[in-house]
């Protein structure tokens, strides 16, 4: 971990340390023998001030506890010193100080042992690395397009917000998510989505690309999944607008004005209408990028009666814990 500096701070600390005595019981004569180490060994010996001198007989290392801890303790506060060393030469400012450090950023998650703390870092394929570089190229031509570019503008004047469409996921539930794990992936949703929110979240912009391989017909996104964007979308401004920010979708109606063609950029706007107390309407729709209609919707989410006990009950099973709520 550290270089060569830190083993020389190392042995210039052990050579500090107190003398050290190890015995060496020979069990036929029933006598001890002493041997020295440290700074008052005798001239002739070669041994570091830390090893084990070279005649030291091996029944000693079986024998003999105390020398062999009290040697460990000398490397263990060795170590320590050059480690606090090293770090009192660290440049936290390099890092933006103790903001930089990683300390305090991660997110809690609950595992399970399907889903381990860390996955295991495998090199990328050159498969991967081809998907990963197109996938970039995709994302590019998407943040220079004209309409987002109109949104970045809003952004600037203060009317709208660049957000996160996926902030409420976790390292561990992106893969089971459908939209943000399962379909994401070459020819499919190969691009994290470009989300704009009007500051009073009742409206919202998304961009994305459709893939190939997300057909009913052939070279025609399949309308199941055009529900399912439609879907989500109305639930992203359905819920920051009903008691606890929770809902189900209960209603959703879908009209298909044109087939929506494969390999191209969307754009999906969605737009809270209303709320009736736990109720909340809402409507998006589905453009190309010439501004053409492909898919209109309605949808009514609903917000549970008890809103908190779900919560409740939610985390109660999420760590584990069984019985009557």
């Amino acid at each position: 971990m550290f270089n060569t500096g830190s083993v020389r701070l190392s042995r210039t600390l052990a050579t500090k340390v107190p003398v050290v005595r190890s015995a060496t019981i020979n069990r036929s004569k029933q006598q001890c023998s002493f041997y020295a180490t440290g700074s008052n060994s005798s001239s002739n010996s070669t041994a570091s001030p830390i090893d084990v001198p070279k005649h030291t007989s091996a029944t000693a290392t079986a024998t003999n506890g105390n020398s062999g801890w009290l040697q460990k303790l000398t490397l263990m506060t060795a170590s320590a010193a050059a480690g606090a060393f090293a770090y009192s030469k660290y440049n936290t400012a390099s890092m933006e100080g103790l903001s930089g450090m990683p300390i305090g950023k991660m997110t809690p998650t609950i595992l399970t042992e399907e889903e381990p703390d860390e996955a295991f870092v495998t090199k990328p394929t050159k498969e991967k690395l081809e998907e990963i570089k197109r996938s970039v190229l995709l994302e590019r031509e998407m943040a220079e397009l004209d309409l987002v570019a109109e949104y970045k503008d809003k952004v600037k004047m203060g009317e709208w917000k660049e957000a996160n469409p996926y902030w409420y996921l976790t390292k561990n539930t992106t893969p089971h998510h459908l939209t943000a794990g399962t379909l994401r992936g070459e020819n499919m949703l190969s691009v994290h989505p470009i989300k704009f929110e009007r500051k009073d979240q009742k409206a919202i912009v998304l961009f994305l690309h459709l893939g190939r391989s997300l057909c009913g017909h052939d070279r025609i996104i399949h309308g199941g999944l055009l529900a399912t964007l439609l879907d989500e979308a109305t639930g992203m401004v359905a819920l920051p607008n009903l008691p606890y920010h929770i809902g189900f979708t209960a209603n959703l109606n879908l009209n298909y004005r044109k087939p929506v063609k494969a390999d191209q950029f969307v754009m999906i706007k969605a737009e809270f209408e209303r709320g009736e107390g736990r109720k909340g309407y809402t409507k998006a729709s589905i453009h190309d990028l010439d501004g053409n209609t492909l898919v209109e919707c309605t949808a009514l989410f609903v917000s549970p009666k008890n809103p908190v006990t779900m919560v409740a009950n939610y985390v109660k099973n999420s760590l584990g814990f069984t019985g009557s709520s």
